[in-house]
């Protein structure tokens, strides 16, 4: 049904469709998996958008790696970014979309609490204190960290084609929480909550975004090497150009990827 309202060619052009689409998917998750089995529905719900966005990203992939094709065989310029950009837009359509859907149930819909119990869990313990801690070390454990999530987020695109959107939706419906927090405390200052989340929403990714943007960009790029070789080793012919171009061009983003990696450890550790 998805591809019905999401034409994967046409959509590349259109993030904002793409936007709207996972805004809407992302509240009809969320709600079906707190009706169904409440207990189980902070991630029963990430899980739900996963199973209804795998096919649409599974088709993007696979004109990505029509595009590595066509740079193998000469029949265009253009190098690696500018090749691939319109899926990095995609999934930060994807990624907003499903950030704005949660925590806005997250304020307005208290019955939705359920399915955010294990984002909160996993907030507090990410800011729980950890006296003492030097920034090498801290840079130590969010590298770690950090390039952990993005090794499973290439090995997942590499098994099962876009398999690496759960981690993508799951991180987005932590940063909603993450928001959602702060929007709540913003209320709790005497501003009405439609204030609240209208101010809350762009602070909340403000205050995150010099580390968030390249941690977050390294899963995209993780995600986009792992998904194009994926689809290279069932479409193309082992040792051939096509298939020799594309593994380089996944081994090449999975090393940008590692770079990004390195700085958002750096900036979160140190800034």
């Amino acid at each position: 049904m998805l591809e019905s309202i999401l034409n994967p060619k046409k959509a590349e052009d259109n993030p904002l469709e793409i936007f709207l689409v996972s805004f809407v998917y992302s509240l009809v998750a969320v709600l079906f998996s707190v009706s169904i089995f409440p207990e189980q529905s902070s991630i029963l719900s990430v899980a739900f958008i996963t199973i209804i966005f795998v096919p649409f990203f599974q088709k993007l992939f696979e004109i990505e790696e029509e595009k590595e094709d066509q740079a193998a065989e000469k029949k265009t310029r253009d190098n690696l970014f500018s090749r691939h950009r319109k899926l990095v837009f995609s999934f930060s359509a994807f990624f907003l979309g499903v950030i704005i859907s949660m925590s806005f149930l997250f304020i307005f819909y208290p019955g939705a609490q359920p399915a955010f119990d294990m984002q909160t869990q996993t907030l507090h313990s990410l800011s729980a204190p950890t006296g003492g801690v030097t920034a090498s070390e801290d840079f130590g454990r969010f590298f770690l960290n950090n390039t952990q999530v993005m090794v499973l987020m290439f090995v997942l695109s590499l098994a099962f084609g876009a398999g690496a959107v759960f981690i993508l939706a799951w991180n987005a419906s932590v940063i909603a929480i993450y928001a959602g927090l702060m929007i709540k405390s913003l209320v709790e200052t005497g501003l009405s909550t439609q204030v609240a989340y209208l101010y809350g929403v762009p602070v909340a990714l403000g205050s995150i975004a010099l580390h968030g943007i390249p941690e977050i960009g390294a899963y995209f790029v993780a995600g986009l090497a792992g998904g194009i070789l994926s689809v290279g080793i069932i479409r193309e012919k082992f040792g051939s150009r096509e298939f020799v171009k594309i593994a380089k061009d996944s081994v090449f983003l999975f090393l940008i990827a590692e770079v990004l990696i390195i700085v958002a450890a750096y900036i979160e550790a140190v800034v």
